[in-house]
């Protein structure tokens, strides 16, 4: 090319959810086996059925000709009635106030993306990595985080929150996931409250990643972003992948709170507003159908089975890492995934399935990897389980994590085993 085709960011661009398959692919062909794959949370791929009566909204839907068309740049109209309705405010909130995306990744990058380049977010670490990495690639520099205490069941440190902000004025949003992508955690009302308070202080907006809010334990209370935002300005994000589950569906949204209290934040999220009309609109039919599957007399039965079986898992992971030497597992609250800490986790090997894999283990290893990247593919190369290394969710912290989403129970249980059987060898 007559010029240099990539952007000085571009070395920030990771996501290693997914880039931890293309190794375990090469795996699989070079021994000839198949991976257990525990990188990603879709609940489809490890195994759940899609009940009939979903399938029958859909085919419904399919046949209304209405589906067909472009939606309302900001969604369709009854998905959003029924957002505004059951899942957010009208206190703090219209129906012109929320905002549909092609999935929530789409929604990261709009938000980051149209702030003035010297303008930072602040994230958690460890995070979600879509957020970090967009974070990173808008200011064109490494992303700044707060941490999440893994000693207090990984709820955010309120005073590191409020020092990054006070010291650095190019902040201009806090990011929250709750509740929590990767650790499973399910914030305090009091620390959400804080985080408020900080953002009002500091007159800073709020970004409240909620995908998650229906997947949480029996007895576990989420507070949400609309019952405690008061004034602050701040955007809520939730969507149907999760819950539902239909993650192909790619059907996320925002709900944009307090927009008329600050003129630079409405401003901004008009920008926003007109880049997603550039694109016309998102899919339209997951929207059509939204209100229907929530609406389904089946519905609740459906997700509060799958919210026990993912507990269930939760129990067993934490009665078997407790036996488990040079580990620290914080109990999950909800979501489908937990993070096992590895501590003072050294660079070691494990014994490969066969010699081409080794070969392949010692290529990757002739590079500078993170100790728990090198954990997580001497373990695909030895037991033949893929996991996501902690540090690829922006974090100091080394260890995994891994999801609660098998469906096959002497499967889950074998993956435990084998995970225990490699953190054995590795420090032996």
């Amino acid at each position: 090319m007559r010029q240099n085709l990539l952007r000085a960011e571009s070395s920030l661009l990771r996501y290693p959810i997914r880039e931890v398959v293309e190794i375990g692919k090469r795996f699989e062909k070079l021994a000839n086996f198949n991976m257990i794959w525990e990188n990603i949370g879709d609940p489809v791929a490890a195994g759940e059925v899609i009940p009939d009566w979903m399938k029958e909204i859909l085919r419904k839907e399919v046949a209304n000709t209405a589906g067909y068309g472009y939606t309302d740049s900001r969604g369709d109209i009854e998905a959003r009635r029924y957002v505004l309705e059951n899942f957010s405010s009208q206190k703090v909130c219209t129906i012109n106030d929320i905002l549909f995306f092609n999935g929530l990744g789409e929604a990261i990058n709009k938000i980051l993306n149209n702030l003035p380049k010297e303008a930072r977010v602040l994230v958690p670490s460890p995070t979600y990595p879509s957020h970090a990495t967009a974070e990173a690639m808008h200011a064109g520099c490494h992303f700044i985080s707060y941490s999440l205490d893994p000693e207090n069941n990984w709820e955010p440190d309120v005073e590191e929150i409020e020092n990054h902000v006070r010291y650095n004025e190019q902040i201009v949003a806090i990011l929250v996931i709750n509740p929590n992508n990767p650790t499973g955690s399910v914030y305090q009302r009091e620390t959400l409250e804080k985080i408020v308070a900080i953002a009002k202080k500091y007159d800073c907006f709020l970004i409240f990643d909620e995908i998650y809010h229906h997947m949480t334990f029996p007895g576990v209370k989420t507070t949400l972003l609309y019952e405690i935002i008061g004034d602050v300005p701040g955007i809520s994000m939730k969507g149907i992948s999760k819950d539902i589950p239909w993650p192909g569906s790619r059907c996320g949204w925002i709900e944009v709170y307090n927009a008329e209290k600050d003129k630079a934040f409405y401003d901004y999220i008009r920008i926003i507003l007109l880049a997603k009309m550039l694109e016309v609109c998102s899919t339209a039919l997951p929207q059509k159908i939204l209100p229907a599957i929530y609406e389904h007399e089946k519905y609740p039965a459906m997700l509060a089975a799958r919210i026990e079986k993912y507990k269930q898992r939760a129990d067993e992971a934490e009665a078997f890492f407790k036996e488990v030497s040079h580990v620290r597992m914080n109990k999950p609250q909800g979501v489908f995934y937990l993070v096992v800490e590895l501590q003072d986790l050294p660079h070691a090997r494990l014994e490969s399935m066969n010699k081409d894999i080794r070969l392949e283990l010692d290529r990757l290893e002739q590079k500078t990897l993170a100790a728990d990247f090198q954990f997580a593919y001497e373990l695909m190369g030895a037991e033949g389980v893929c996991v996501v290394p902690l540090t690829g969710f922006g974090s100091q912290l080394t260890g995994f994590r891994m999801t609660l989403l098998q469906e096959d129970d002497a499967v889950f249980s074998e993956t435990l085993q084998r995970i225990g059987r490699a953190i054995h060898d590795y420090y032996d």
